[in-house]
């Protein structure tokens, strides 16, 4: 445990042992010398403030949280403390030196804020930065005195994933909704009972100034503020891009991925820290919010870092989503921080998938439940099978040359819609149209006639899932670009950096 979190264990301690024990005479004097007594040791709060080390807080974090209160400061001399939570705490210094109002206190990019009370319990607390109001507010973990990470309720940690608001709300009457129009209290975070140390969930920006605004509350009830000013200098690290592959207003398919693309690597390390800065809004063509379960994951590095987020099912038909990706100058590695903020804005069309079943050699369509193609088709023979497994369109070409290494072939072919980068494609295949819907001859592509192709090549768009069945081979999550649907919701999950 920091040394300093130690020192405000026993400052407790000093204070609920002098007010336990008074003097026991019942002379007036001695009654009077014993309150003066113990008003001189009540001490004026000290706030500490510091950088703590992402390992530090990760550490910290994972001490067993605590949801009850802990028993009366005055019941006991020193407060229980678990090997585990001592562990768990920062060392010593972590929390920087006593720290008053109007101080300024210079920090560097990556490490968490550190903030630590003596002789008060924290009430709130709000970090805001002007110049990055998306990424600014951080709910943090809060601890008791004996390093213990105390639960928080849920709501009341605002803006983990859903960027904070600067404008207000106007209600039906054309008035401003002043709580929403109230920025302090819409990022102040409030602490729970007995708090006595707080280290933030995010890492700092680089090239930063944060205002920190505090509230402890004494044993007598009273309130202390400090309002202090972080600053972080910019960063020496290498700029690293992040685009996507999606353009604003595009309409996708049901099956379409979130996208971003690094221009380097982001170090496992801090994974966790940028993930939580990206938020997903999904809405009804009328503006109305959607909830839709999904969750980022972090594919295999190819050799850049590549981050997909999809949902548990495919997304609501006749939706549009929301992206917000900002990353400029937050850290991604040890020498690396964005180099840019990303937005995006796009919708969901209609729902079309496609169905192929290698055995019945026929491929269905329907688009918003309702059938609308049923097609004879010759999917991949036995020595070059199609594969199981959801599919995504990926583009399309109205004439493309195949060509195969393997099987040692180049063709020209008509209305050819790429559904994996394996080599799989709806196309026209006239060459073939004597077998479709009885035999399986291509080399792993469904065949339709030019008729057919043309037909469902100008329903394709980006995103549509294509589910193939009944083949002796399945796809796998490796060298695919598009893998999101291979992976069942369980193990999508796991490659979150989150918990």
């Amino acid at each position: 445990m920091s040394t300093k979190i130690q020192g405000a264990i026993a400052a407790l301690s000093a204070l609920a042992l002098l007010t336990a024990c008074t003097p026991s005479s019942d002379g007036p004097d001695a009654t009077r010398n014993g309150a003066n007594k113990t008003a001189e040791a009540a001490a004026d709060p000290e706030f500490r403030v510091g950088a703590v080390s992402s390992e530090a807080a990760e550490s910290a974090s994972e001490s067993t949280p605590s949801s009850q209160p802990s028993e009366d400061a005055t019941s006991t001399a020193k407060p229980s403390q678990s090997t585990d939570a001592a562990t768990a705490m920062p060392v010593a210094g972590d929390f920087g030196e006593v720290t008053e109002s109007g101080d300024k206190i210079a920090l560097e990019a990556g490490q968490r804020i550190g903030i630590s009370v003596e002789n008060a319990d924290l009430s709130d607390i709000s970090v805001t930065e002007e110049a990055h109001p998306r990424i600014a507010h951080d709910p943090g973990t809060f601890f008791d005195a004996s390093g213990t990470a105390l639960e928080t309720d849920d709501e009341a940690q605002a803006g983990s994933t859903v960027p904070s608001s600067t404008e207000s709300e106007t209600a039906d009457d054309g008035s401003k909704d002043t709580e929403t129009d109230d920025k302090d209290s819409a990022e102040t975070v409030a602490a729970p009972d007995e708090s006595a140390a707080w280290i933030s969930t995010y890492g700092l920006v680089a090239d930063s100034e944060y205002t920190l605004k505090v509230t402890a509350t004494t044993a007598d009830g009273d309130e202390v503020d400090l309002d202090a000013t972080i600053t972080v200098g910019a960063s020496d690290g290498a700029p690293m891009s992040v685009r996507t592959t999606l353009a604003d207003d595009q309409t996708v398919g049901v099956a379409a991925p979130i996208m971003l693309n690094f221009g380097s690597t982001v170090s496992k390390d801090f994974r966790d820290d940028v993930e939580r800065r990206l938020s997903v809004k999904v809405t009804d063509e009328d503006g109305k919010e959607r909830e839709v379960e999904g969750s980022w994951g972090w594919l295999y590095d190819d050799p850049q870092s590549r981050l997909h987020f999809r949902p548990k099912e495919f997304w609501p038909a006749h939706s549009k989503v929301s992206v917000d990706v900002p990353l400029k100058d937050v850290p991604t590695g040890e020498n690396s921080v964005g180099k840019n903020d990303l937005t995006l804005d796009f919708e969901i069309g209609r729902k079309q998938v496609v169905k192929a079943d290698v055995k019945t050699h026929r491929m269905t369509v329907t688009r918003d439940g309702k059938q609308v193609m049923d097609f004879p088709a010759s999917l991949g023979a036995p020595k070059s099978p199609s594969y199981n497994g959801t599919h995504v369109v990926m583009s399309k070409a109205a004439d493309y040359t195949m060509t195969s290494e393997q099987w040692d072939y180049e063709t020209d072919v008509q209305w050819a819609v790429r559904i994996h980068n394996n080599g799989e494609f709806i196309h026209a295949a006239p060459w073939s149209a004597g077998v479709q819907g009885s035999q399986n001859v291509s080399h792993g592509c469904i065949n339709l006639t030019t008729q057919r192709a043309k037909e469902y090549y100008d329903s394709a768009i980006f995103g549509d899932p294509v589910e193939i069945t009944g083949s002796h081979v399945s796809l796998s999550t490796n060298d695919s670009d598009i893998s999101d649907w291979v992976y069942s919701w369980d193990e999508w999950k796991k490659l979150s950096a989150l918990d």
